[in-house]
């Protein structure tokens, strides 16, 4: 794609106008570089930064929600672990004797595990798992994961037990709760497990220690997951899972297959958990020359090896949904060093990534392609779609979101990525308000939530430019009411989803603050609009909102309830008539701002 270097390089340089340049663009940057930007977890000493807002934000809704004092928060967090702080907590599980399930309730778990919960990181040989299974069902076991007369490894009676728990978590909404605690009462099996394990590390240690860390994501605690990513990484390069082995293959194909496909999803979940948490990866890829997993499902590895072999397959989606990390990846670490960019480098990395995008989608199999209505693939199929559709979307917005900080002088020259940006929005609104059955358990899609998060970010951010004056002249699919209200419709749906007090509630809190900006925009344009009808008052301006219908949209659909905003003073944040800063960094600041424990400690 060209680029059109004159006007993109061109910026608006009026009072509040912001850019997405660089800090030396910034009249403001030699403050930030003082007091340290997001990425060491700091604040900016402004009072007007974006993360000072959010931090009011916090106050202004957190504790009108009766979400707990200060002095009980704060007693609550200074009592857990470092490793955890900020997660969400769970009630500690007792001494009970853990019992096996059944061999119809375990094939039960086993199905939802590899048809459901896992559709992307199938790292597990079904087969494999499914005989250490068996094996450890016809004894009791106690909580230090050791069934009696069981031959089985340390390592892989964790794995079963953290399958077992994580596929408790996906059962029926009606047995949520005793469903999540039968989890953790597994998830603790598997833990003491681990803990108990010694000699030399095997691979079943990096799985089962990966599968740790999703659990972790699942229930809510993102800190302690990151954590464990990092001792699970450690363990994957201690076995060499990072290199391609020299020489002939001594291993049978069950094992070579599974070190490949254990590597790549660890890579692809230290990927997304740096983008979500705004932190730097753990793998560098400069060091990594492992294989892609080959084209062999589970039941076809005992075989071996045949390039005769045609059709779809259920690790095919896995495959493409580690390259599609790996396209990510490098758009978040372009975006997020230290080196410095000019605006026009910026624009051309944003060109660049979604020309790599362009091709990947156009590499997909039909049966993963879209092309093929959902209701007509088999459950793995479908779900593996959407995954891979939320993702393709995620990566898209990743990559082209800077740019709708720019001014509206530049904005025409980058009409495609901005249009790619709103569309990858619009898709995932419209794929989250109208599937919501494949959603009932929404509260355990941690990256769902994440994607979620992002879209509703992107779509307020969008239309307070807009109502800011900005972008009028690029052309968007939806209009700004239709994006409004599908943006809305996912944000009530999260905030009904998710858990008090978790990570996910900290994500409505900057949504919300979003919002809210929004609605004062749209109040004091809908006052300045009634001066200007002077003596017209019922003529309807085409593409507003009545001040009645905003203020009660502010009260409908959100996690507080929210004071009315006069539409003749538009004063937020404490009688402050002051718009929500959109600095060069917006995007990295609203990311990390749930996650961050600085901004975790002002809150308390």
């Amino acid at each position: 794609m060209a680029v059109d270097r004159t006007a993109a390089t061109r910026q608006d340089s009026r009072e509040g106008g912001c850019t997405v340049s660089g800090m030396e663009d910034d009249p403001r940057a030699g403050e930030m570089a003082v007091v340290g930007g997001l990425e060491d977890a700091g604040e900016y000493a402004e009072s007007s930064s974006t993360h000072a807002f959010l931090r009011r934000a916090w106050e202004r809704f957190g504790h009108r929600e009766g979400l707990g004092g200060a002095d009980q928060q704060g007693h609550a967090e200074q009592s857990a672990s470092i490793f955890t702080f900020g997660d969400r907590r769970l009630p500690p599980v007792g001494d009970a004797m853990v019992v096996v399930p059944t061999a119809e309730e375990g094939e039960a778990l086993l199905a939802m595990y590899f048809d459901f919960a896992m559709p992307c990181y199938r790292y597990l040989h079904r087969p494999t798992v499914a005989k250490v299974f068996a094996e450890m069902q016809h004894s009791q076991v106690d909580l230090s994961g050791r069934p009696r007369d069981d031959t089985t490894t340390t390592s892989s009676r964790a794995v079963v037990w953290m399958l077992l728990a994580t596929a408790s978590l996906f059962k029926a909404t009606e047995r949520l709760a005793a469903s999540e605690q039968l989890a953790e009462t597994y998830y603790a099996a598997a833990v003491a497990a681990l803990s108990r394990e010694t000699g030399r590390a095997r691979l079943e240690s990096v799985q089962a220690r990966l599968a740790v860390c999703l659990y972790l994501l699942h229930t809510g605690r993102p800190n302690e997951a990151w954590h464990n990513l990092g001792t699970t990484v450690q363990l994957a390069f201690a076995l060499g899972l990072h290199r391609t082995r020299a020489g002939p293959a001594t291993e049978d194909v069950v094992v070579q297959e599974c070190r490949k496909r254990t590597l790549w999803a660890v890579a692809t979940l230290d990927t997304y958990m740096s983008v979500m948490l705004g932190r730097p990866a753990l793998i560098d890829d400069r060091e990594v020359n492992q294989r892609y997993p080959q084209a062999l499902d589970d039941d076809e590895m005992a075989g071996g090896v045949s390039s005769e072999l045609v059709g779809d397959r259920i690790i095919q989606a896995s495959i493409y949904h580690v390259k599609l990390a790996r396209i990510a990846k490098r758009a978040a670490q372009a975006q997020s060093s230290t080196q410095t960019q000019s605006f026009l480098q910026k624009v051309e990395t944003a060109f660049a990534v979604m020309e790599e995008l362009a091709v990947w989608q156009k590499s997909l199999p039909v049966i993963l392609s879209g092309v093929v209505h959902p209701s007509s693939l088999i459950p793995i199929f479908r779900r593996q779609t959407m995954v891979l559709r939320l993702a393709h979307a995620h990566a898209t917005m990743l990559v082209t979101r800077p740019l709708l900080l720019v001014e509206s002088v530049a904005a025409a020259s980058l009409q495609p990525c901005i249009s790619a940006c709103l569309e990858g929005t619009t898709e995932t609104l419209q794929m989250l308000s109208g599937s919501r059955s494949e959603f009932t358990t929404f509260s355990a899609f941690w990256f769902t939530q994440y994607v979620a998060f992002n879209a509703v970010s992107i779509a307020y951010v969008w239309l307070i430019q807009r109502k800011r004056g900005r972008l009028l002249e690029v052309r968007a699919a939806l209009s700004d009411d239709a994006l409004l209200r599908e943006a809305e419709a996912v944000q009530k749906h999260f905030a009904g989803a998710v858990e008090m007090n978790a990570p996910s509630l900290r994500y409505n809190v900057v949504l919300e603050e979003l919002r809210q900006e929004l609605l004062r925009l749209s109040a004091k344009t809908d006052s300045r609009k009634r001066s200007e009808l002077g003596k017209h008052p019922f003529e309807q301006v085409s593409g507003s909102r009545p001040q009645e219908e905003l203020i009660e949209v502010a009260n409908a659909g959100s996690i507080t309830q929210v004071a009315s905003i006069s539409a003749d003073s538009g004063m937020l944040f404490g009688g402050l008539d002051v718009d929500f800063p959109f600095e060069p960094d917006l995007w990295l600041q609203l990311d990390s701002f749930p996650f961050s424990d600085e901004a975790f400690n002002d809150w308390n």
